[in-house]
Formats: structure tokens, C-alpha cells, sequence
């Protein structure tokens, strides 16, 4: 069994639903992927229609193809599992800052 899946069968799994006022592109991609990168006992995939991805990599999150209005599931499994969630949907909700 690997580490992933060990996390998804902890005691702590939360699941949010947001629906997306902004296009999923680089900048939020990569700041979820920090983000999870730094809570590193947490598992942390994003959901969007058929395709899932691993939160860690920008590409993967990129590849979901969210756009504006689009329904995003963010599931998180471990010790921090409601902080990570509610920052994860933090950052897909915050308005884009031009700038």
C-alpha cells in the first residue's frame, strides 16, 4: 500500500465543493502546489469532472481543465485535513489580482 493511499484511509478526511469564479490557470495551480507541498502528511487531489489530480503538481491541477463556473472537489486526508481544505478553497475562490 503506498503512502498515498495509507493517507486517504486516516481518521481525518475532508471534502469541500466550490464552483469556480475564475479560470484554474498557473498562478493558483502553483500556489495549491506549494501549499500541499508544505503539508506533506496530508493527501490533497482536486476533483474536476471525470479527472482527478494530485495537488503537489501544478501540471496535473493545470490538466483538470476548470474554468469559470466549473465544479472543483477538493479532498484531503490527514492530520490538518479541514485547515489545508479551507486554504485550498481559499485560493480558488480569491479574485485575480492584476498587477
Amino acid at each position: 500500500m503506498s503512502a498515498n493511499s495509507e493517507a486517504w484511509n486516516a481518521i481525518d478526511v475532508v471534502v469541500r465543493v466550490v464552483v469556480l469564479p475564475k479560470h484554474l490557470h498557473a498562478r493558483p495551480a502553483g500556489q495549491i502546489a506549494q501549499l500541499a507541498a508544505r503539508h506533506q502528511p496530508n493527501a490533497v487531489e482536486l476533483v474536476a469532472g471525470e479527472r482527478r489530480a494530485n495537488a503537489r503538481s501544478v501540471l496535473a491541477v493545470m490538466g483538470l481543465g476548470a474554468v469559470s463556473g466549473s465544479e472543483v472537489r477538493v479532498e484531503v486526508a490527514g492530520p490538518d485535513a479541514a485547515t489545508v481544505a479551507d486554504e485550498v478553497v481559499e485560493i480558488l475562490l480569491s479574485p485575480e489580482i492584476d498587477g
